[in-house]
């Protein structure tokens, strides 16, 4: 048996003997083994019924809860090994034989209930590379979570409430996490569901009351309270209601919010870089654990990680049409 290929056709693939892995398809590729590494959109499809998938059994059921149905998921395929990749609750990488390893989206740090991508040598690395230039470091985690309860406590005294906002699956559950002292908490109906996940699995997530937007906007409490909610603009419908009727202040969560402009653009009182995502260092960290021959990468910045690995003296180069939107969540 040679060596593994891989090549983006339709999908990321993996051809090694005589097999095929299809890495986080959009769609149905025709290949032995389908590989899906979590529960965010941008990385789900809806599978044929002969598809062997290869996934966690909680991505199995993150995704139906969000009108995905895997089917009969596996984590045990002979030559396969997955391991955490801290980017969201039943997230994995995957490595086959010792010859591919692959991100899919991964985390080098740990946060909350939620450890760092785990990693293995082998000789070619598939990696997403979401924030791949030098310009995106994170903060430490728990300076970021201070900085919050500070904006929260001001908000209180003066009697406003607070919306927290980020990807319903993933951001929302750590800010659930992290900000559980404050009361009321409410939860938009999308976390609410994805917390209850959470919580069956162990997770110590507050349980606190849950908020549809579709069944009206006017029955909140008066005073102030702490929401988590998807991430949404201040001049939609539903948070530019909170801020008139309530004075609700809200605050945005995401890597992105490094970036001058990505407060102004969501139309929110206050923005915080945490992500769910490995920072710049961190993806320098990755490869360097891996230690492979060959670097492909996939999604943000591609290009121009590939160089910067060049420069270090990898063998790197992009695989330009995986490229996600930042809503893809």
């Amino acid at each position: 048996m040679g060596g593994a290929s891989v090549t983006a056709n339709g999908g990321i693939l993996v051809d090694l003997g005589e097999t095929r892995y299809a890495l986080d398809p959009h769609s149905h590729v025709r290949a032995d083994y389908t590989f899906v590494s979590h529960a965010h959109i941008d990385h789900m499809h809806a599978p044929s019924k002969t598809e062997k998938v290869i996934a966690s059994s909680v991505t199995g059921e993150l995704a139906k809860a969000r009108g995905y149905d895997l089917g009969r998921t596996t984590e045990e395929v002979e030559g396969v090994e997955l391991l955490d990749s801290g980017h969201i609750l039943g997230s994995r990488a995957i490595r086959i034989a010792d010859e591919v390893y692959y991100t899919g989206d991964a985390s080098g740090r740990t946060r909350a209930f939620l450890g760092k991508c785990r990693t293995r040598q082998a000789r070619i690395l598939v990696m997403e590379t979401t924030y791949g230039t030098p310009e995106y470091v994170f903060p430490p985690t728990a300076k970021l979570v201070k900085e919050v309860n500070s904006v929260i406590a001001s908000a209180y005294d003066r009697g406003n409430p607070v919306v927290l906002m980020g990807y319903p699956l993933g951001k929302a559950q750590l800010l659930s996490y992290f900000f559980s002292s404050w009361e009321p908490m409410i939860y938009h109906e999308k976390v609410a569901t994805m917390n209850r996940i959470h919580i069956e699995h162990g997770v110590p997530l507050k349980r606190g009351t849950t908020f549809d937007p579709s069944k009206g906007l006017d029955d909140l409490p008066s005073g102030p309270w702490l929401m988590v909610s998807p991430m949404a603009s201040g001049k939609s419908r539903v948070m530019s209601h909170l801020k008139k009727k309530y004075g609700a202040i809200l605050v945005a969560f995401s890597g992105w919010a490094l970036g001058q402009g990505y407060k102004f653009t969501m139309g929110a009182d206050y923005s915080f870089p945490l992500s769910d995502h490995c920072d710049y260092q961190e993806l320098l960290s990755l490869v360097r654990a891996v230690s492979p021959e060959t670097v492909y990468t996939v999604h943000g910045f591609a290009s121009e990680f590939a160089q910067d690995l060049r420069k270090l003296g990898f063998s790197a180069r992009p695989l330009a049409p995986y490229q996600s939107s930042i809503s893809d969540f």
